[in-house]
């Protein structure tokens, strides 16, 4: 159980990450490619729905044993490809193939790529921090039991 607690406390860490990142990145594929468009507020449910899309990949390829640095790097690739192709097809998938759509898409494929990235630095940031602090206060710990 709290393993479940934990990979759920991890999934939604990277959720509002992710969240942050993709309003981010849709002001700045918004001015690049689309500045004179203008939306409602229902513009502010897609980042939930992408970082909801974005986390599919992470749950279904989630392994309980270790994993040698080879095989992580296979499984985020293939976790990055798969989310790729997930965003993608909602995003695009109902569209005409256009210049224009697939100039976009290719932006919005780079920007997940770009996010994918940063989720990941942020989380390993934010777990050093944490790991780092847990080993201060062992020494501490340690020093009062000498």
């Amino acid at each position: 159980m709290d393993k479940m607690k934990d990979r759920l406390r991890e999934a939604l860490g990277s959720f509002f990450i992710a969240v942050t990142l993709i309003n981010v990145a849709m002001l700045i594929l918004g001015f690049m490619f689309q500045p004179e468009m203008r939306f409602g507020y229902e513009v502010f449910l897609y980042p939930l729905i992408y970082g909801l899309i974005g986390m599919i990949p992470g749950l279904f390829l989630e392994t309980k044993k270790e994993l040698t640095v080879r095989q992580l790097v296979v499984r985020k690739s293939v976790e990055l490809l798969l989310l790729i192709v997930l965003l993608l097809a909602f995003m695009f998938g109902w569209k005409p193939v256009t210049r224009e759509t697939v100039i976009t898409a290719a932006g919005v494929a780079v920007s997940i790529i770009i996010i994918y990235i940063l989720v990941h630095v942020i989380e390993w940031l934010l777990d050093s921090r944490t790991a780092k602090s847990m080993t201060e206060d062992l020494l501490k710990f340690q020093q009062r039991i000498e």
